[in-house]
């Protein structure tokens, strides 16, 4: 009987264990660090990779998908990777990433990278998950928070329902 019951609860496990991680990965994670629907993007400095000062505030007056992300990060990378892929499907909407670490400053991807030198910012909007992703409207409120890759198909359908939900 001993095995039996070992082999039950390891069936259990493996097949709870997908719908567990899916749920944690992709929720909007409300109980943790980060911000909400409904909350107002932070107005604080960030650097280019090139080392200038932006306003996020200079993002206010079109909608704006932030990607919080880590250089080593392979979820974060095909999270990239996958808006890489619908952005040129959505002219209106300005995609930036945002670095959890200053070396990512020498990486040239499709999207700016920003930075954050002394570290206010992301304590706003860092959740514990990363890739994290923010919508902001024109206005700068948020619209659409996650944490967790997607893939670029799910991404384009999110991008068409919050579009549409704006109009």
């Amino acid at each position: 009987m001993g095995k039996r019951k070992l082999w039950l609860a390891l069936l259990i496990a493996v097949a709870v264990t997908p719908v567990l991680i899916f749920f944690l990965a992709d929720a909007t994670l409300k109980d943790f660090e980060g911000l909400h629907p409904g909350d107002v993007l932070p107005l604080l400095p960030l650097q280019t990779a090139e080392g200038r000062s932006v306003e996020t505030g200079a993002w206010r007056g079109v909608r704006t998908v932030l990607v919080v992300f880590q250089p080593g990060c392979d979820a974060c990378r095909l999270e990239i990777n996958g808006l890489e892929s619908i952005a040129p499907s959505f002219p209106d909407v300005r995609i930036v990433l945002l670095s959890t670490e200053k070396s990512a400053a020498g990486m040239r991807p499709f999207f700016p990278i920003y930075v954050d030198p002394d570290g206010r910012f992301l304590k706003q909007v860092r959740k514990l998950v990363t890739p994290t992703i923010y919508w902001f409207d024109a206005l700068g409120e948020v619209r659409y928070a996650r944490a967790g890759q997607r893939d670029a198909r799910e991404e384009e359908g999110l991008f068409r329902r919050l579009m549409q939900e704006e109009r």
